[in-house]
């Protein structure tokens, strides 16, 4: 959703596995990219499926961490605005609220 990354502005280190991710928010733009950031706001260590429950099945960052199944290291506030991008698509939505 870019216009809720227009007033957020951070770079991420996303690591899923052995896979390294860049992942920079500015004006309105969101860029991602194998690869570490130079500087980072945040790394958020995980896997696929907890990142997804988190993104889209309405999972708490809390719980995943909880649960051991997602490590954050520096801004978590950084990190709740990153996973608030990345709303379910409308058609996907609908047809799990019905």
């Amino acid at each position: 959703d870019p216009s809720a990354a227009e007033e957020l502005q951070a770079s991420y280190d996303l690591r899923i596995g052995e896979d390294r991710f860049r992942i920079d928010v500015s004006g309105g733009r969101i860029e991602l990219a194998r690869g570490n950031a130079d500087q980072s706001n945040a790394t958020i260590d995980t896997d696929l499926g907890a990142l997804s429950a988190v993104i889209w099945g309405g999972r708490s960052l809390a719980d995943a961490q909880r649960a051991g199944e997602m490590r954050i290291e520096g801004d978590e506030a950084a990190v709740e605005r990153l996973v608030g991008l990345f709303p379910m698509p409308e058609p996907a939505a609908a047809a799990a609220a019905g």
